[in-house]
């Protein structure tokens, strides 16, 4: 029998939940408020080192291929959260190489990197970037030292994403922002195939991950504790920080890009869904402090 790693819905806490889909290794259900968590697992702990991230040469993630790509959608991203808080020192927790960090610096933001891989945090310093290796369980950094906070394809990596969260909300300032991207637990081709889709395949990302997450779910586990989401699940059609000429030409292209989005939405055809958060003043957080 594989060890239960969870007995009850991380997001609600109800014990009962549905099998998905099962293998010899690990077993995936979907639980009534919508989340889908892994329950029992017995696979050897992915370790993120260089092989995980590859060289750009020839890997089998490619994780340091298309780096303009990377740093220019990182730049959205950014920009997404600055709809809603204003500049400050940035956070990007699960650095990787550095792709977000170079955005960060490129829009005139002081930015620091987290991750757990040695790998990563020694590339990204050879890179000229400040960088940490820690958990987003326990982050080295004061409370409040940070304004921004950005966690692309983290969340999913934790059976505990509710003590994540507090940790993230403890190293951001009241009213700083948080910008999470993740997995989309209704993408229809995972929902179709669960048993052959990479997602929760033991050999493939099933090794990894521990929670899928839909917009309504993530979105409840932010408002549990202490974060407002104010934008999702898309991103932004306009970027009030970003350049003149670049406004303008989202403002130009923005109707064709909100047809778009609602058409994948409606056909569930996304991959991944992105959320931006805002945490609640400290005299609002009472009750999340009481849960904590």
């Amino acid at each position: 029998m594989s060890p239960r790693i969870a007995e009850e819905c991380p997001l609600c806490g109800n014990p009962d939940a549905g099998v998905l889909c099962e293998f010899p290794e690990l077993t995936w259900v979907t639980c009534g408020c919508g989340l889908v968590y892994k329950r029992d697992e017995e696979v050897p702990e992915v370790q993120y080192q260089e092989g995980y991230f590859g060289d750009g040469e020839s890997s089998r993630r490619q994780y340091n291929k298309r780096t303009r790509r990377r740093i220019s959608k990182s730049r959205s991203q950014i920009l997404d959260v600055l709809n809603h808080t204003p500049p400050g020192p940035l956070l990007d927790v699960g650095c990787s190489l550095g792709y977000t960090l170079q955005a960060a610096v490129d829009l005139g933001l002081p930015a620091t990197g987290v991750d757990i891989s040695e790998h990563a945090v020694k590339v990204c310093r050879e890179r000229g970037f400040a960088a940490e290796i820690g958990t987003f369980h326990e982050l080295p950094f004061d409370d409040g030292s940070f304004q921004l906070v950005i966690m692309k394809h983290v969340l999913e990596h934790t059976p505990r994403p509710r003590e994540a969260l507090r940790e993230i909300r403890r190293v951001l300032r009241p009213g700083g922002g948080v910008f999470i991207a993740v997995p989309h637990g209704g993408y229809l081709k995972a929902r179709l195939n669960p048993t052959g889709y990479r997602w929760y395949r033991p050999e493939l990302r099933g090794a990894e991950h521990y929670v899928y997450y839909k917009p309504a779910t993530l979105s409840r586990l932010l408002r549990d504790e202490c974060f407002d989401p104010v934008h999702g699940p898309h991103p932004h059609l306009v970027h009030r920080r970003a350049g003149l000429g670049r406004k303008a030409a989202e403002i130009a292209i923005a109707p064709l890009r909100f047809a778009a989005q609602r058409a994948r939405s409606l056909m569930a055809l996304d991959k991944e869904f992105w959320v931006t958060a805002v945490r609640r003043k400290i005299s609002d957080e009472a009750p999340c402090k009481l849960a904590g």
